[in-house]
């Protein structure tokens, strides 16, 4: 019995290494949607991205990433996009007259605004919403609220000459105000910017006017980390340590912004995130039509040609994820750049006894011969055999 068992293990082995590799590992794909934020109100965009996924996960050579949320946030992007998809919500209530609503959406995008996103994006968005909340503060009668507004209104860039007469109106001049005690500002790595309601005072460690905390605030923001934001105070030592801005949302904030000329580091800082090999990116061509384009995250290159497809429907689907795959190869690829002929065997001219595994066969003939001669002339009893030189 452990003789055969020896034998089946030797022959499984010999079989399973004798046999070639049928299929190559299959590399995850990062499906990144780079529509704007009206294309997500509906759920399209979701049940495209994900129906993608799908056929990706039928593939030979390719497979969905892992994490189901960081798939989401590949569609649903960042702050970045929350903010949009707050001002839309807020636009729409205001045009109904409804100013409440409209008031609590545009203060939340506020909020987002000043917490959560990159101070360029910041920056150029900010006047919008400080416009906006100053025009429903005065139709409901929220003078402080509408004093604040005003004021805000200042720290965007461009003009305020639309808005002039709400900004006469409630603006409060803090110029006979006492001066407030400073605020000293260290940062950790050292040398971070500092910026006083939005305007760049210069590299910590800094020593700031303080602030009334009700409109006043403080940003420390270094390239690589995630930008600090707190209200500003007076008479404080404060040490501001930055961490490393990883965030995957606002990482497809930047690439969407970017559309359609996306960066291509930009997008493979998103695949590495992820640990994607490819990204393909989806971004919708009119009402009905998708164009996607994978991205090689090792090489931060774009594949060479794009595809266009259908906006829905499983063929278009199915045919996204067989142009992100990669091809199947027949097998390992050549060491020389020119494929090499086989060489054909040599014809010996003793016929079939000029191959080896003839004189083997015919070698465990005679022995097998042997065995039986002998078997039958001496049974269980010893044999001695003299060989005569």
């Amino acid at each position: 019995m452990k003789r055969s068992a020896l034998l089946g293990a030797g022959f499984a082995a010999t079989m399973l290494a004798a046999t070639p590799a049928l299929a190559l590992d299959r590399i995850p794909v990062a499906v990144v949607w780079m529509g704007d934020a009206a294309s997500l109100e509906e759920g399209g965009a979701q049940r495209t991205v994900a129906d993608v996924n799908t056929q990706l996960q039928k593939t030979q050579t390719a497979r969905p990433i892992d994490g189901v949320e960081d798939r989401r946030t590949l569609v649903e992007g960042g702050p970045a996009t929350r903010v949009q998809l707050l001002l839309r919500r807020a636009e729409a209530s205001f045009v109904k007259l409804k100013y409440a609503d409209a008031a609590r959406d545009y203060e939340a995008a506020e909020q987002i605004l000043l917490a959560e996103v990159p101070l360029d994006f910041l920056r150029t968005s900010i006047g919008d919403v400080e416009r906006s909340l100053l025009a429903c503060y005065d139709q409901l009668g929220r003078a402080a609220d509408a004093a604040r507004a005003a004021e805000r209104l200042g720290w965007a860039a461009g003009s305020s000459e639309d808005m002039k007469r709400l900004v006469d109106k409630y603006w409060v001049s803090r110029a006979w105000e006492p001066a407030r005690p400073p605020v000293v500002v260290e940062s950790e790595p050292p040398g971070a910017t500092v910026f006083r309601d939005l305007r760049e005072i210069g590299p910590a460690p800094q020593t700031i006017a303080g602030g009334d905390p009700s409109v006043d605030v403080l940003d420390v923001e270094a390239k690589g980390y995630r930008r600090a934001h707190r209200e500003l105070r007076a008479g404080e030592t404060v040490h501001v340590a930055l961490v490393k801005e990883d965030r995957l949302g606002v990482l497809v904030d930047v690439i969407r912004a970017q559309s359609p000329d996306a960066k291509p580091q930009d997008v493979a800082a998103v695949g590495r995130r992820v640990g994607a090999k490819r990204v393909l990116v989806l971004l919708p061509d009119g009402p009905k039509k998708l164009l996607g384009r994978w991205l090689e995250v090792d090489k931060a290159a774009w594949a060479p040609e794009s595809v266009r497809v259908d906006a829905g429907g499983p063929q278009a689907m199915e045919r996204l994820a067989m142009y992100a795959a990669p091809k199947e190869q027949a097998g390992p690829p050549l060491a020389a750049g020119v494929a090499k002929a086989p060489e054909q065997p040599k014809k010996s001219k003793l016929g079939p006894w000029g191959k080896w595994y003839t004189w083997v066969a015919a070698g465990g003939i005679v022995a097998l011969v042997v065995g039986v001669l002998i078997a039958s002339k001496v049974g269980n009893d010893s044999l001695t055999v003299t060989a005569t030189h």
